[in-house]
This record gives C-alpha cells, sequence and structure tokens, in this order.
C-alpha cells in the first residue's frame, strides 16, 4: 500500500473519530469509581471527587448527611443536610456549621463544592469524577 499525505489524513480522522467517540464511556466508567463516604447502612445519594476533596450525601430513603473528607490532611466532615435536594430534583445539597455552608452541586450544567465562609465563597471546586 502506498502512502500518500491522503491516506495519512484519513488514518488520523479515523482515529479521532474513535477516540472522541469511546471518551464519554471513559467518563462513565470513572464516575463509579470514587469511594463513597457513607455509613455501612447508609444509602449514597451523591459519591464525588473535586482536586482536594470527595464529598458525599447519605441518608436513608432521602438524603440526611454531607460527608466531607480533605484529601491532604484526612479530616473529615459529617454534617447534617439543611437542603437535601427534595425540592430541586437532587440537584443540590447544602450543610451548615456554625458561619461555614457546604454545597454540592450536581446538574447536569454544574458540578462543584462551595464552601462559604459567613455567605461569603472561600472556596470552590469542580467536581472531577463522580455524582
Amino acid at each position: 500500500m502506498q502512502v500518500n499525505s491522503k491516506t495519512v489524513a484519513q488514518l488520523v480522522l479515523s482515529v479521532v473519530g474513535v477516540c472522541s467517540l469511546s471518551l464519554p464511556f471513559a467518563q462513565t466508567a470513572q464516575a463509579g469509581e470514587v469511594r463513597s463516604l457513607c455509613g455501612k447502612y447508609d444509602s449514597t445519594f451523591v459519591a464525588a471527587e473535586t482536586k482536594n476533596f470527595l464529598v458525599s450525601i447519605c441518608g436513608g430513603d432521602t438524603p440526611h448527611n454531607y460527608v466531607g473528607l480533605d484529601k491532604k490532611t484526612g479530616k473529615k466532615i459529617s454534617l447534617p443536610l439543611t437542603v437535601n435536594g427534595a425540592k430541586n430534583r437532587g440537584r443540590y445539597f447544602e450543610a451548615v456549621n456554625g458561619e461555614y455552608t457546604y454545597g454540592v452541586t450536581v446538574s447536569s450544567t454544574n458540578k462543584n463544592l462551595t464552601v462559604k465562609r459567613n455567605n461569603r465563597t472561600i472556596l470552590r471546586e469542580a467536581i472531577v469524577r463522580g455524582f
């Protein structure tokens, strides 16, 4: 077979097409790899990972708790939810600890962890895997 620039271009486009078709499947597989921080007998409603944190929304029949883990320090926090997703189709969850508010958004266009101190955003990280 003679190789010319047209053949090379077709080969490159074929490989790119296959890679772009397989990308969504790779992302779906990664979503299942995020470790849930929920207890043994809890249901996991959200298990997600940001650059620096693991977060889970846990409960029974409905979401009840926010659990967060700092990947650098290993510190973990578990708080009751003040917004449990029931009124927003499971797209936003919130927990309050004194002057700190932890929010997890998992809508189709916005997936992030937000931490506010006295209503001022001090951290916003995109969810990179899971939910």
